[in-house]
């Protein structure tokens, strides 16, 4: 199974993540929403920085977890490749990501994402694993 699929939508964008565990979905969610941004394959994990949210619940925990992804992105320059979660609770969650800062040179900008929206957000456990769906404003 892929880690992820990129899903149409009228004025949005949107992905399923999918994974054995909870923190695999998580970290497959963030490798999409990366996905959408810039061309994985030309992000090297050259640095690392934690990032730790909370949230009411796991669908809110994951919106804020890529939202505070998005926010390293906008306000720091960052691109993030890998994940590494390591602690998830229903309403914590403390990771380490892995990237680097935007080399214009080397990377080329896909899709401006505004923002993580509540969208037919969906976090389920199937019989499969774990399987994530988020919408993005672009």
């Amino acid at each position: 199974m892929e880690p992820f699929r990129i899903l149409e939508h009228p004025a949005d964008v949107g992905f399923e993540a999918h994974g054995a565990t909870r923190e695999e979905v998580f970290a497959n969610a963030a490798r999409a929403l990366f996905h959408l941004i810039v061309e994985l394959d030309s992000v090297v994990p050259r640095q690392e920085t934690t990032v730790r949210v909370e949230g009411r619940d796991p669908p809110d925990l994951l919106v804020n977890w890529l939202s505070e992804l998005l926010y390293l992105h906008d306000a720091e320059g960052w691109l993030v490749c890998d994940f590494e979660l390591r602690a998830l609770a229903d309403t914590s969650l403390a990771a380490v990501a892995r990237g680097e800062r935007i080399d214009r040179a080397r990377h080329q900008l896909k899709v401006l994402v505004k923002a993580i929206t509540y969208h037919q957000l969906a976090l389920e456990q199937t019989p499969q694993g774990w399987q994530a769906r988020v919408y993005v404003d672009i």
